[in-house]
């Protein structure tokens, strides 16, 4: 049978091993680093106020999303590296295995090691102090919240692996600033429409007759339920696969 030139799950494995063995080093040094200093906070905090315990899941979960970021904005240094670019580009895979290695590295892997951490650095600070806990480490980091927190990540990850595969350097910041800079004009628009929607002063004024007593009752429908149902869809189901398609164009571009 003749072997698929957009995707075959062997050179899928191949890559992302590839991937992970040559940069297992960095990876290991980082994490070690991370869960020493969050097991060093773990344990001051159950030294000193032990009733604080259960809020560090938040803080856990916060270097979890800038950790996964940067990592992700990382993740094609190769292509960017002047030296290493050729190697990396000539590898026999193709776009779509490329993508896809980095993204069940960045976007499942990452995550998943991620909250295993958690629950060990609780486990063994539980030990030291001598607590007897009525849940497990797994438990306490996996509530609600913290499942909503890995699928936010899940989804806003795929930003920064555009930035990753569309920015020569600082990858990073420059995706932050990107961000940024979008929502301050989504929040603009948003501000001007709400003005002239319901500000008195602008449904007074000649030609703006819109304001809140002027409202039908379906536009108050749209306004307060179809738009924030169709903001709630469009981020968690097309935020992903959008973000992934551009991604996969900007590293054809590369690639060609």
């Amino acid at each position: 049978m003749k072997t698929s030139n957009i995707f075959d799950i062997k050179r899928l494995y191949l890559l992302t091993r590839r991937q992970v063995m040559s940069n297992a080093p960095v990876w290991l040094i980082a994490f070690g680093a991370v869960a020493g200093t969050l097991l060093l906070i773990s344990l001051l905090v159950a030294y000193l106020k032990p009733e604080n315990l259960p809020g560090l899941s938040g803080l856990y979960y916060t270097v979890m999303f800038i950790g996964g970021y940067v990592y992700t904005s990382s993740i094609f240094g190769e292509l960017h590296h002047s030296q290493r670019s050729y190697q990396y580009l000539t590898l026999p895979v193709s776009t779509t295995e490329r993508l896809l290695s980095s993204w069940l590295l960045t976007a499942l892997l990452f995550p998943l090691f991620s909250v295993m951490l958690m629950a060990l650095i609780v486990f063994i600070a539980n030990l030291i102090m001598n607590f007897t806990f009525d849940v497990t480490p797994f438990q306490s980091v996996y509530s609600s919240s913290g499942w909503t927190a890995i699928k936010v990540y899940f989804v806003t990850q795929s930003v920064f692996l555009l930035g990753a595969a569309y920015f020569r350097k600082n990858n990073f910041l420059k995706t932050v600033l990107a961000l940024f800079v979008v929502s301050v004009i989504i929040q603009v628009i948003i501000v001007v429409t709400a003005w002239i929607l319901f500000s008195p002063e602008a449904s007074s004024g000649e030609g703006l007759s819109l304001g809140p007593q002027n409202m039908s009752l379906e536009l108050e429908n749209l306004i307060m339920n179809y738009i924030p149902a169709t903001a709630r869809l469009v981020f968690w189901y097309l935020t992903v696969p959008f973000f992934l398609v551009v991604t996969w164009f900007s590293l054809k571009e590369r690639q060609v």
